[in-house]
């Protein structure tokens, strides 16, 4: 069996060479491919070479292995416990009536020693109630409620956690 003859060739006459591929670059002097492979891309270990079996993976030792996990699971139990207190705290001052809570008109409670006051908004049909609050001001100094028509005491907290700086004018109940 023959090959058969491209019709769109021109077969080379006496004294020259074969035509050219007419799809490849003009004048390229390209040498031709060498059978390596490519390089592997950079993070991932070259294949093994031919005739010869991967190494075996290394593995983490059970200990160690455990010890990360544990150490972990603490950790994420540690945040979440902080948070839950924390939060619980905030809402709780919030929800037990804490001073910066409180409102022009509200009813207090205030109990404890001057230099240690305890004081809670409570309603004003509640029997623990002694005081009515009639100003709400910025700060910490309770001197500012001299001379703030119908108050009869002054009560400042400074912020901490969850809290404001507020001074309490509070006039009788």
């Amino acid at each position: 069996m023959t090959t058969p003859q491209n019709p769109y060739q021109t077969p080379p006459q006496d004294g020259q060479a074969a035509p050219q591929n007419p799809y490849a670059a003009p004048n390229a002097n390209i040498p031709p491919q060498q059978g390596y492979p490519a390089a592997p891309p950079a993070g991932f270990p070259a294949p093994p070479a031919a005739g010869f079996p991967a190494p075996p993976a290394t593995a983490k030792s059970g200990r160690a292995g455990r010890f990360g996990k544990i150490l972990g699971i603490r950790l994420v139990g540690s945040i979440v416990a902080f948070v839950v207190i924390g939060g619980g705290y905030a809402i709780y001052d919030h929800m037990s009536g804490g001073a910066d809570t409180a409102k022009v008109g509200d009813c207090v409670s205030v109990s404890g020693s001057n230099s240690n006051p305890d004081l809670h908004v409570v309603s004003c049909s509640d029997s623990s109630a002694n005081y009515k609050v009639v100003e709400v001001k910025d700060g910490t100094d309770y001197n500012e409620c001299q001379g703030v028509p119908g108050a009869v005491a002054g009560y400042s907290q400074s912020g901490g956690r969850y809290t404001s700086d507020v001074v309490l004018c509070l006039g009788n109940k």
